[in-house]
């Protein structure tokens, strides 16, 4: 079969993290893995973000605005979909992963192309073929009916690398893995070598800056000062050999969470946005993520001691970690992506 082509519309960096990236890339890879369309990405990012895209084989353009929100210009993604449009008339796919995109201002694409739309807010009404929604908490059923509109809903649509399930068969697990996602705006990983380095004394640390960090070199001087004895480790490509090693995680409330809990890792969140607080609660409350702290105006301004009663608990009750552990596996059995991928190409054929 000959598939039409595909446009994935995303962004990554300052504002916007690697997770909206990540499994779009995932996805890409799925797809190209299934034997279905080749993807090129549309997407604003820093250049070491877009490298990683381009190492994995994909095509990239340079997106001129916010992929979907208020007052975006789809003028590039229309002139593709003309472009792209086979001589039989099928509509290319195009896919779109953005926190800020909004369902109204999508329309113009519904009519070009075969849209697919991921989703985390409960719940964006997307004018989309498809809508991806991969949180274990949601079903189809959150969505109302539009006709012609297929969700994917549910922890079975993951898109979390498959290295991670590898992970968890792992046994001999000893460091600490400190990690605020690619952004960490409020350098939330400063504020944890501060309250908590004392904690971690007698553990293998691992501290990863993503690419970014609004204040790499302070943020340096900081866990030297407060945990001289972490590991630094600048922009990984990947989490997966840090996560190999790891029994505990102390990480920003993103897809990461999702990851680390594939991986047999406990999970101690830290919300650094408001819009990651729904997100911990609802992990917390299927068993697996243990909530840290929340997000504040500066770092410098959160209570200190909750989090350190909380990682107190994680580093010394066995039971209760493995327990959560456990619960957090469970939520992701099984990798998602050739799942994901072969949906979509019967869904869209």
């Amino acid at each position: 079969m000959v598939w039409p082509a595909l446009l994935i519309r995303c962004d990554a960096g300052q504002d916007h993290g690697l997770g909206h990236l990540m499994r779009c890339l995932l996805l890409a890879e799925s797809l190209r893995a299934a034997g279905g369309p080749e993807a090129q990405f549309l997407m604003h990012a820093p250049e070491s973000i877009r490298r990683r895209v381009r190492d994995a084989g994909f095509l990239i353009m340079e997106a001129s605005g916010v992929a979907g929100s208020a007052g975006a210009d789809f003028s590039e993604i229309l002139a593709w979909c003309t472009q792209n449009r086979s001589n039989q008339g099928a509509r290319p796919w195009v896919v779109v992963d953005g926190k800020y995109a909004e369902p109204q201002t999508l329309a113009p694409l519904a009519g070009v192309s075969r849209l697919i739309c991921y989703d985390d807010s409960p719940y964006r009404d997307f004018p989309a073929s498809v809508i991806v929604n991969a949180q274990p908490w949601t079903s189809e059923r959150d969505y109302p009916h539009r006709m012609g509109r297929r969700i994917l809903a549910g922890a079975l649509y993951n898109s979390i690398d498959p290295a991670y399930f590898t992970a968890a068969q792992r046994t001999e697990r000893k460091a600490v893995l400190i990690t605020m996602g690619g952004e960490d705006p409020a350098n939330d990983t400063a504020w944890v070598a501060r309250t908590l380095g004392d904690l971690l004394t007698d553990y293998q640390v691992f501290v990863v800056i993503g690419p970014a960090h609004p204040d790499r070199s302070g943020t340096v001087a900081v866990i030297e000062c407060y945990m001289p004895h972490a590991e630094i480790i600048h922009s990984p490509p990947s989490l997966i050999p840090v996560a190999e090693s790891s029994f505990l995680a102390i990480s920003a409330g993103g897809t990461s969470c999702c990851e680390f809990q594939a991986a047999g890792v406990a999970v101690a969140a830290l919300a650094v946005e408001e819009h990651q607080v729904a997100y911990v609660n609802s992990l917390e409350r299927l068993g697996g993520v243990v909530p840290l702290a929340g997000p504040a105006p500066t770092s410098s301004s959160r209570p200190g001691e909750p989090a350190r009663t909380i990682l107190r608990r994680l580093l010394s009750d066995v039971a209760w970690r493995n327990d959560r552990i456990s619960q957090g596996r469970a939520l992701f059995p099984i990798p998602g992506g050739h799942y994901l991928a072969q949906s979509l190409m019967e869904i869209l054929q």
